[in-house]
C-alpha cells in the first residue's frame, strides 16, 4: 500500500504518531548576484555559437555539471535555461517506437573475480554509473531494476534495444586485486552490436568514486556531448576516502535492493551504520541509513516512528546542506514525508526529477501521492512514466498496482482490474492487489470471482479485516477527497466478504 519499499509483511495497527562483454550481434524572480548573471550571459553566448540540438544539450550538460553547491545559479538555469528536463520522457512514453537520441541501458558489470562475496562490488559501480549518466540532459536511461535482470545473461544487443527502446549499451567488467581496481567499460551502437568506445581504468580503490566520475565524463565525451567540470558534479567532501566504509556503504545498498523484509531492511541499516561508525561523514551511508529508517517508518516495523522518522530528516537535511542537488536525497526525504506530509513529499520528489528525470522509482512514489491527496487522475502518467522507463523492474508489480489503485479510487472497475491482474501476474505475492481486487469485484457484483480473490488475500494475511485496512487509509491521508474515495473501497471489501473485525 505504500511504494517499491514496501514488503509483504502485514504491518502493526497504524501509528497514531558468464562474461557479458561477449556480444551475439515565482512570482518577481529575487535580484540575483553579477556572478549569476554573468554566468547566464557566458552560457547563452555559448549556445549562440555551438549549432545543432546535440550541442545546444552539450553545453547546457557542461554547465550543470559544475553547479553541485551553487544552488542560486542552479534555480537560474533550472528555471531559464531547461526549464523542462522530463520532456524526452514524456515523449519516449508517448512514441515507445522511437529510441530517444541518447538512450541507453548500464548493463550489470561483470566480476572478473569469480567470488559471488564481491558482486556488490561490480554492482555498486553498475549502479552508481546509471546514476551518473541519469542526470544528462535529454537523456533517457533505463532503471537500474530492469537492467539487473540481465545480469549474467547473454545479451542479443538488436533485441535488447527493441524491447528496451533504446539505442546504446554500456557495458563493463570490475577486477579487484588487494587494493588496486582495474574496470573495463565499453559503450555498444544496440543496432549494429559494435563497441564505438572503449576504455580501461586503474586505480586505488580509495579512489574509486574519482574513476566513477572519469568513467561518466569520457563516456558522455565519446557522445559528443561536453561535460566540462563531470568530476564536480559531487563534490569530494561527499565522497568517502575510507575503503572500509565505502565497502560497508555498498554492502548496505546491496542488501537494500534484495526482497524487502523488516530483516533484510534492518541488516542493511546495520551496515549503512558501519560505514558511518567509520566515517560520520559519508553521504551515501548517510543517505542509505534514512532510506531504512523510511521503510521502517512507512511499513510500520519502527519501535518508534517520531523518533525513527525526525533521525531520517536530520541525515537528508545534513546531505542537502552539502549537496543540495542529489536527486537521491530528495527522493529519500519524500519518503520520509509520504504519509503524513504527502504536498512536502510531493515537492521533494519533483525537486528529484528536475536533477535525475531517468528514475522510475519516483515516478511511482509519485503516483502515490497523487492518489492520497485526492488527484487520483493524475496518477496514470507518473506510474506509466516509470513502467516505461524500467519496464521489466522487480517493483513494476507495485507500479501497475498503483495504477490499479488509481482506477479504483475513480470507479473504474473494468480498468482496475485490469491493471491488478497485470500486478497479480508479475507478483502474486502482494497481498494489496487482493485487497483491490476483492473490492472492485465485490463493487460490481461479481461475487464468484470476489470470493476467488479474498481466497487469495486470506491466504497471505489472514488476519486481515475492514477495519484494520480503514484505520491503515486513515493513518495515511486526512484529504476530504481521498478518504470519500478510500471508503468506497472499504464499502466495496464488505461487499466482497471481507469481515469488519
Amino acid at each position: 500500500m505504500t511504494n517499491s519499499e514496501v514488503s509483504n509483511d502485514l504491518p502493526d495497527k497504524p501509528a497514531s504518531d558468464k562474461d557479458p562483454l561477449n556480444k551475439t550481434a515565482s512570482d518577481k524572480e529575487p535580484d540575483k548576484p553579477a556572478s549569476s548573471l554573468n554566468f547566464k550571459g557566458r552560457l547563452r553566448a555559448r549556445l549562440q555559437v555551438i549549432g545543432g540540438a546535440l550541442a545546444s544539450i552539450a553545453a547546457i550538460g557542461a554547465i550543470a555539471g559544475g553547479l553541485v553547491g551553487y544552488w542560486t545559479v542552479w534555480k537560474t538555469l533550472r528555471t531559464d535555461v531547461f526549464p523542462d528536463k522530463q520532456q524526452t520522457q514524456r515523449e519516449a512514453t508517448a512514441r515507445p517506437d522511437i529510441a530517444p537520441r541518447l538512450s541507453l541501458v548500464v548493463l550489470p558489470f561483470a566480476n572478473l573475480n569469480n567470488d559471488p562475496e564481491q558482486d556488490y562490488f561490480a554492482d555498486g559501480i553498475t549502479t552508481d554509473l546509471t546514476t551518473d549518466l541519469a542526470q544528462m540532459p535529454g537523456a533517457f536511461v533505463i532503471g537500474r531494476g530492469t537492467a539487473f535482470t540481465y545480469k549474467n545473461k547473454q545479451i542479443d544487443f538488436r533485441t535488447l534495444g527493441k524491447d528496451l527502446g533504446i539505442r546504446w549499451a554500456v557495458q563493463g567488467a570490475v577486477r579487484r586485486n588487494a587494493d588496486q581496481v582495474r574496470v573495463n567499460v565499453s559503450l555498444t551502437d544496440i543496432a549494429s552490436g559494435r563497441d564505438v568506445w572503449s576504455d580501461r581504468f586503474d586505480g586505488d580503490r580509495a579512489n574509486l568514486a574519482i574513476l566513477q566520475d572519469q568513467i561518466t565524463a569520457r563516456l558522455a565525451r565519446s557522445l559528443n556531448i561536453e561535460l566540462i567540470q563531470a568530476e564536480s558534479r559531487r563534490s569530494e567532501m561527499d565522497r568517502s576516502r575510507n575503503p572500509d566504509a565505502m565497502d560497508f556503504t555498498m554492502r548496505g545498498w546491496a542488501k537494500f535492493y534484495e526482497a524487502q523484509s523488516k530483516s533484510q531492511n534492518a541488516q542493511a541499516r546495520d551496515l549503512f551504520d558501519s560505514a558511518l561508525g567509520l566515517d560520520p561523514d559519508n553521504v551515501e551511508a548517510m543517505i542509505g541509513k534514512a532510506r531504512c529508517l523510511a521503510a521502517a517508518v512507512n511499513n510500520r516495523w519502527s519501535a518508534s516512528v517520531v523518533e525513527d522518522r525526525k533521525q531520517a530528516i536530520d541525515l537528508i537535511d545534513r546531505v542537502l546542506s552539502k549537496n543540495p542537488a542529489s536527486a537521491s536525497a530528495h527522493t529519500t526525504k519524500g519518503l520520509v514525508l509520504l504519509f503524513g506530509h504527502p504536498e512536502e513529499a510531493l515537492a521533494e520528489y519533483d525537486a528529484a526529477l528536475e536533477i535525475d528525470p531517468n528514475n522510475p522509482a519516483v515516478y511511482g512514489a509519485k503516483a502515490i501521492v497523487f492518489v492520497v491527496t485526492g488527484r487520483a487522475r493524475e496518477a496514470f502518467s507518473p506510474a506509466q512514466l516509470a513502467l516505461r522507463l524500467s519496464p521489466r523492474d522487480p517493483f513494476a508489480h507495485l507500479w501497475r498496482y498503483w495504477l490499479c489503485h488509481a482506477h479504483l479510487h475513480l470507479h473504474q472497475y473494468k480498468e482496475a482490474i485490469e491493471e491488478c491482474r497485470r500486478s497479480v501476474n508479475l507478483n502474486n505475492l502482494y497481498f494489496y492487489t487482493y485487497v483491490d481486487l476483492t473490492s472492485a469485484y465485490g463493487a460490481t457484483g461479481q461475487s464468484e470471482q470476489a470470493q476467488q480473490s479474498l481466497t487469495e488475500l486470506n491466504k497471505l494475511r489472514p488476519d486481515f479485516t475492514v477495519q484494520w485496512y480503514r484505520d491503515l487509509g486513515y493513518s495515511i491521508s486526512s484529504n476530504p477527497q481521498f478518504r470519500r474515495e478510500f471508503d468506497d473501497i472499504v464499502d466495496g471489501l464488505r461487499k466482497g466478504g471481507v469481515r469488519e473485525q
